[in-house]
């Protein structure tokens, strides 16, 4: 740890004035003050300062108030409604009958997993319209469409797109 750079000798001096009387510390102490920013805020917090003492407790008062205390709070009564192992096996009972319940009555309100599916009708795959110039086109709509094909459909449009292009499609 540091140790504060030492005071200059003017400033020791303005301080013991301030400390002796800090409303008239004398007029070296009041120049210096006009100067020094340090002595003229230290003389404001000393004149800051209260000069009534600490309110002062009793002897052994500290020492008594925590059995005064106590005594002003009500009496604790005793535990008389104790509980038996008998109310513990019932509150057990209940609580396995209601979680049972609950169970069995989840499990006869699910719906079946089961959806009807119908069969698809074909869909025609336009092949006029390039790309590019298609608006909003998704390209992952053509390989939607491709996968949802079945087995037959699918060795059709192979066949079509392996025939050679008609001269009026160029």
């Amino acid at each position: 740890m540091t140790q504060p750079p030492p005071m200059p000798e003017s400033c020791s001096l303005t301080m013991e004035a301030i400390f002796l009387d800090p409303l008239e510390p004398g007029t070296e102490a009041e120049a210096h003050m006009r100067t020094c920013r340090a002595c003229s805020e230290a003389r404001v917090a000393y004149l800051a300062q209260e000069d009534c003492p600490e309110a002062l407790a009793p002897a052994g008062y500290f020492d008594r108030l925590p059995d005064r205390i106590l005594r002003k709070l009500p009496a604790r009564r005793p535990l008389h409604h104790q509980m038996r192992p008998f109310t513990w096996i019932a509150a057990a009972a209940l609580l396995m009958a209601v979680g049972t319940g609950a169970f069995w009555a989840g499990r006869a309100n699910r719906t079946p997993f089961v959806e009807a599916t119908l069969p698809r009708q074909p869909e025609v795959i336009e092949t006029s319209i390039t790309l590019p110039d298609a608006p909003f086109h998704d390209p992952e709509e053509d390989a939607v469409q491709i996968q949802a094909l079945t087995p037959e459909e699918m060795r059709a449009l192979l066949k079509h797109l392996e025939a050679p292009p008609s001269p009026a499609a160029r």
